[in-house]
C-alpha cells in the first residue's frame, strides 16, 4: 500500500509529554501561572501551554524543569487554541482570519472541544470542513467530562480525515482545577528537549494523544503500522469513516495496511477509560 504522507517517517529516541490547554487564575483557572507550571512539573510533564481566555499568561519566575509555551484560548462563539503566540485577537474576526494570523506568528492552531454543548455541536461539521490550514482538533477534552456534550470527538476526526482533511488529533486537559492534572496529554517524539522541537512535532504530527496509555514505539514502514505500548490490552487499526479494519489483543501490534483505505490510525485501549491515539498515515 503506497503511503502518501507518514508523520512518523523520522523517528527519535526521546519522548516528551505535555498539556496544550491549561487555564490559570488570570481567567477561570485555580492556580497562578507559576503554580500551574510547578504543579505540572511535579506530575512529570515536560511541557505546558498556558492558554487563558483571551489573555496571554506569563510566569514571573524561572521554571527550568518544564518547557513553557505561551498561548491563548480565543473565546469567541467557538473556541480556538492558539499556542506559541503572544497576541490576542478581536472576537469579531472571522475564524479563518484567526487561523491565518496565528500561523503568521508561527503558532499552532487547534479547534477546541467540538462536541461540547447540549447538542454536541460547539463546532459544526460544515465549519470544520470549510476552514483551512488549522493543525487539528481536540479529540479529547477532559473538562467536558463534567459539562454538557462529549469529551471525545473521534467521530469528527474520522469525518474530516475521510473527507481528505490532513488534521491531527490532540488530547488536552483544558485544565481549570488541580484534580484534572494527569488526565490527558500529548507525547511528542523529538531529537532534543526544546520548545522548537516540541512545536515542530506537534505541527508535523509526530506525536500521539493519550488519556492514560503510554506508547513506547510507533513506526510505519514496508506496508506495516507497528505500535508498542506499556499498558494496553487491545489495539485497533482504524480507517475510513472510523471503520475498525483489524484488532488484536495485547500491547504490541503489527498491522498490515493493505485493508486500510485513505488513511490509517491506531487506537490503543487500556484499563477503564484509558486510551492512546496515534496520528493518521495517509495512503494513496
Amino acid at each position: 500500500m503506497p503511503i502518501r504522507h507518514n508523520p512518523y517517517a523520522q523517528r527519535y529516541s526521546l519522548w516528551l509529554r505535555g498539556n496544550l490547554h491549561a487555564h490559570t487564575n488570570l481567567s477561570d483557572g485555580e492556580l497562578s501561572p507559576d503554580d500551574t507550571l510547578d504543579a505540572f512539573a511535579r506530575r512529570g510533564y515536560d511541557f505546558v501551554a498556558l492558554t487563558d481566555h483571551d489573555i496571554v499568561a506569563s510566569p514571573n519566575g524561572l521554571h527550568p524543569q518544564i518547557l513553557f509555551l505561551s498561548g491563548v484560548e480565543h473565546s469567541a462563539q467557538q473556541h480556538i487554541l492558539r499556542v506559541n503566540v503572544t497576541s490576542t485577537l478581536p472576537r469579531d474576526l472571522s475564524y479563518q482570519s484567526v487561523i491565518d494570523l496565528t500561523l503568521q506568528e508561527d503558532g499552532l492552531v487547534i479547534l477546541n472541544h467540538p462536541n461540547w454543548g447540549e447538542n454536541y455541536d460547539h463546532w459544526h461539521n460544515a465549519q470544520l470542513l470549510h476552514l483551512e490550514r488549522y493543525h487539528g482538533i481536540e479529540i479529547y477534552n477532559n473538562v467536558i467530562e463534567y459539562l454538557e456534550g462529549s469529551p471525545y470527538a473521534l467521530d469528527r476526526w474520522d469525518l474530516l480525515l475521510s473527507e481528505g482533511k490532513r488534521v491531527w488529533g490532540y488530547a488536552n486537559e483544558d485544565t481549570h482545577r488541580v484534580f484534572q492534572m494527569g488526565s490527558a496529554w500529548n507525547a511528542v517524539n523529538v531529537h532534543e528537549r526544546s520548545r522548537e522541537a516540541v512545536l515542530d512535532a506537534l505541527k508535523e504530527g509526530r506525536f500521539y494523544a493519550s488519556t492514560g496509555v503510554v506508547l513506547e514505539e510507533i513506526s510505519v514502514e514496508d506496508g506495516y503500522y507497528r505500535v508498542r505500548a506499556t499498558n494496553a490490552r487491545e489495539m485497533r487499526l482504524i480507517s475510513m469513516h472510523g471503520e475498525v479494519v483489524e484488532r488484536t489483543p495485547g500491547h504490541i501490534a503489527t498491522f498490515s495496511l493493505h485493508k486500510a483505505r485513505g488513511y490509517a490510525r491506531v487506537e490503543a485501549i487500556g484499563d477503564g477509560q484509558s486510551r492512546a491515539w496515534t496520528q493518521p498515515v495517509f495512503l494513496e
